[in-house]
Order: structure tokens, then C-alpha cells, then sequence
């Protein structure tokens, strides 16, 4: 069977018959010509992305007429607002206006696709996994491959979307993952960037990140190979761990190679956890198995006991810590919050786990309620 490179120019010379499926999303791979019909779903989208040469190709891809893609490209509408982070101050949020926002979701589906059939099994954040393909990418998988080592180090990139350009995005269209021409290039980095960076909020945003850190990842992987490191990343978090001594050159030859890739460290959360300490990867502790932080479960036991005990109306101001009435909206998101909670408790320790099946059982009765 050839490679995906190999159908990738493959498909650039027969473009015509890829062309043909644009407007198809469940391809009838009986109307196309071996080794194309043994494709996946997702490989025939990333070839159907990757054969884009023209400005005709791109508005068929997006479905959307040439001059209004033109008029969007020039005028993106977004809109800005600030929420609060959890360790304090603010984040800029630039969400896009419904025409750009149909744009990007669609540009991101083919975008995802493409990244899945080249992704290094590092990385766990920003990935959309077909159900055929029986894969997981999140937290939990992300954790997994630092249970029990010796030494897990932490290392959390700072302001992550807004520190990648415009430049690096246009950069990466060029490259040879994409091999775009130049109208194209300037299209898509007009329809991924806001104000010259990557914006908080854009469908497109975090793939577009994980295409922007092939590099990084890349230089990375190299590295943790050559030193029995294990490394993985999960958006802005990365990890790496050992089951020996990760010593001051080691963290500093990582610190100097994330630096090199054009990248900032957040000094606040640089980690360093030993075997005999609370070792914790994307907010999971990884000491014996992965496991959920204490702290949370702490917090659904509070908000359960509160919720059986002085009823939704209180419960929620509390948690919430409202001054004023409290309204069914408030009870709502406290009840969803909650549940929310739980579900992540049985993703991570199982659906069979006892104390998921615990909590899950506790809240259902509690709901009858009120």
C-alpha cells in the first residue's frame, strides 16, 4: 500500500478526480480509482485540503462564493471581551461573527483531518479522533506515559495562541507539510489570524496551533529519544519524565530547545516533581496510576453534601459566591457544573469505578429533588 505521502502527489497530479468528491462527505469510494478508495475518511479530507491550488479550489472546499470569502478576508468581524483566568487577571476572548465563524469551522474540519494523518503520538491536545479509528486523545492518554517515573517535569508555554503570529502561521502554509501557493497561503492566513496573531476563540485556532509546533514537537521528540525522556504535550502543557534523575542541564538543555522554537516559558509553572511528592500531568496525579487530584474530589463531595443538605438555591450561591437572588439559570449551571465534574471523574477512573457510580447515583436522587 503506498504511503500517505506518496497519494499525497499522487492526488496532486490527479486532482480532477479528487475534485469531483468536494461535495460529498461520505465519499463513494466505489467512484474512486484504486489506491484512493482505500483510504479513510479523514485521508481523502487532508487530500482534499492538500489539492487546493487556486482560489476557485478554496471557495468550493469552504462553499462559499469568491467574493463574499473576499469581502470576509478583508473585513473579519470579531468580537472582543475579557474573561478571568484561575490564577488571576484576564484573557482576551475575540470570538468571530457567524459568516467568518461558518468559514473556519468548515476550513478546521478539513485542517483536523489533515493533522491527524501526520500528528506525533506525543501530542494528545486539539485532536479530533474519528470513532473507526478506536483512538483517544485527551488528558487521561496524555498522562498515561508518566505513571510512576521518577521525575516529571512540568513546562507550560506562555500566552500560547496570541504568541503565534500571523508571520509563523503564513510561515507554515509555505511549508512543505503544505506547499501552498502564494494566494492560497494569503487567503488562509487572512481567514486564521485577527490583529496579527492567532486568536482565543476561532474554530481554527487550536489546530492551527498543533500545525505551528510541528517543529517544536519535532525538536522534542529528537531530543527526549536521545536522552530516555518520555514527552507529551497537550496544547500549551508539556511533560517530561524519567526513570532517572532529570538533573539542571537536562532542564535546561529542554528549556533552551522550546526557546529556540520561538516559544515563551511561563516561569510560574515550571514543575519539577519527584517520586516521593505529588506528581501531576494536565491537572491528573500520575504517582502510582493516573488518578483524579483530590481536590476535586474533595470539591464534589462539598458541592453534593451542600446540594442534599440546604437545597440548589443555597448551594449555588455559595458555590458561586452570588450576593444577590439567585435565578433557575444560576441552579442550572450549578447542577451541570457538578455533573460535569462527575463525568470527568468516570473518564478518568473508569465507568465501573465505585465512587464514579457513587457520585453519579447521589446526584440523579438529588435532581429528583429538586
Amino acid at each position: 500500500m503506498l504511503s500517505f505521502e506518496q497519494l499525497w502527489i499522487l492526488a496532486k497530479s490527479r486532482k480532477t478526480e479528487i475534485g469531483e468528491n468536494y461535495e460529498k462527505y461520505h465519499f463513494p469510494y466505489t467512484k474512486l480509482s484504486t489506491p484512493f478508495k482505500r483510504l479513510k475518511r479523514h485521508e481523502i479530507n487532508a487530500l482534499m485540503l492538500l489539492t487546493v491550488e487556486k482560489s476557485v479550489d478554496l471557495c468550493r472546499l469552504l462553499k462559499t462564493p469568491f467574493l463574499p470569502l473576499q469581502d470576509i478576508m478583508n473585513n473579519p468581524g470579531y468580537k472582543k471581551f475579557q474573561i478571568g483566568k484561575k490564577a488571576g487577571g484576564e484573557r482576551q476572548i475575540c470570538a468571530p461573527e457567524q459568516r467568518l465563524k461558518t468559514i473556519q469551522k468548515r476550513l478546521n474540519y478539513f485542517l483536523q483531518a489533515y493533522y491527524l494523518c501526520i500528528k506525533p503520538k506525543e501530542v494528545h491536545g486539539f485532536v479530533v479522533n474519528p470513532h473507526y479509528l478506536k483512538k483517544a486523545c485527551n488528558v487521561v492518554e496524555n498522562a498515561k506515559p508518566h505513571v510512576k517515573k521518577k521525575h516529571v517535569f512540568n513546562v507550560d508555554l506562555e500566552d500560547f495562541f496570541p504568541s503565534i503570529s500571523a508571520k509563523r502561521i503564513k510561515e507554515t502554509f509555505a511549508s512543505p507539510y503544505f506547499d501552498f501557493s502564494d494566494q492560497i497561503i494569503h487567503a488562509l492566513t487572512l481567514l486564521t489570524t485577527f490583529e496579527g496573531k492567532l486568536p482565543i476563540g476561532a474554530p481554527t485556532s487550536p489546530v492551527v496551533s498543533n500545525f505551528v509546533c510541528l517543529a517544536l514537537d519535532k525538536d522534542l521528540i529528537g531530543f527526549c529519544e536521545s536522552n530516555n525522556l518520555v514527552y507529551t504535550r497537550y496544547a500549551d502543557d508539556l511533560t517530561f519524565s524519567s526513570e532517572t534523575k532529570i538533573d539542571r542541564k537536562l532542564s535546561l538543555d529542554l528549556i533552551h530547545l522550546i526557546l529556540k522554537n520561538n516559544f515563551a516559558i511561563n516561569e510560574n509553572k515550571l514543575r519539577m516533581r519527584y517520586a516521593n511528592s505529588k506528581q501531576t500531568v494536565t491537572g491528573l496525579t500520575v504517582n502510582e496510576k493516573v488518578n483524579v487530584d483530590r481536590k476535586l474530589l474533595k470539591k464534589i463531595r462539598a458541592m453534593l453534601h451542600d446540594l442534599s443538605t440546604n437545597g440548589i438555591e443555597q448551594a449555588t450561591q455559595r458555590h458561586f459566591k452570588l450576593t444577590g437572588s439567585v435565578d433557575e439559570s444560576h441552579c442550572a449551571t450549578f447542577i451541570n457544573k457538578l455533573e460535569g465534574y462527575i463525568n470527568f471523574v468516570g473518564q478518568v477512573r473508569g465507568k465501573k469505578d465505585s465512587l464514579y457510580g457513587s457520585f453519579k447515583l447521589d446526584l440523579s436522587i438529588l435532581k429528583v429533588y429538586h
